[in-house]
């Protein structure tokens, strides 16, 4: 009977063990969990906006902004993804056809460079703010420390979206 007891008690302390990281996971507070969620659709719109500069921009310097955008979010949302999967928070569904709501979406030429660097402005001061918030009163560290990693990045893509823009 004692190996029994034996057994039982390192079975249940391996299952304890075992289930432990998804139990901390679970306690991500609403203002954590909301961002990782917010970020993902913030992050999969900035690809779908850099591909539509690609194509539709008229300045060169447009559409290298474009691409500097998806290939910086789709890194940032890869990384993002991880950590969602780590912190077991469903990210929403990917909607390519997002973009296409946007006001410039249907133009082309000046008038989608315009309208899409000045969208590009507004987007990522909102996101800068967004992930300020995180990285300063987030509850979770490894969150908190993706958002301040994350923003240096934003930072530049703001900054170049204000050159453009001028």
């Amino acid at each position: 009977m004692p190996s029994y007891t034996k057994i039982l008690l390192s079975a249940t302390a391996v299952i304890g063990f075992c289930t432990l990281p998804r139990v901390q996971a679970q306690n991500l507070n609403d203002q954590d969990r909301t961002f990782i969620q917010d970020a993902a659709k913030g992050g999969r719109m900035e690809v779908h906006m850099g591909r539509l500069a690609t194509e539709r921009a008229a300045n060169p310097a447009v559409k290298t902004f474009g691409q500097r955008l998806i290939t910086d979010h789709t890194k940032g949302n890869e990384e993002l993804a991880a950590l969602a999967s780590k912190k077991n928070v469903t990210l929403p569904p990917d909607d390519a056809q997002m973009a296409m709501s946007l006001s410039f979406a249907q133009k082309s030429g000046a008038d989608f460079d315009r309208d899409f660097t000045k969208t590009a402005v507004d987007d990522h001061k909102k996101d800068i703010a967004m992930f300020e918030k995180e990285a300063s009163s987030g509850s979770d560290p490894d969150v908190k420390e993706w958002a301040n990693k994350t923003l240096p990045t934003l930072r530049a893509h703001l900054a170049d979206a204000e050159a453009l823009a001028k």
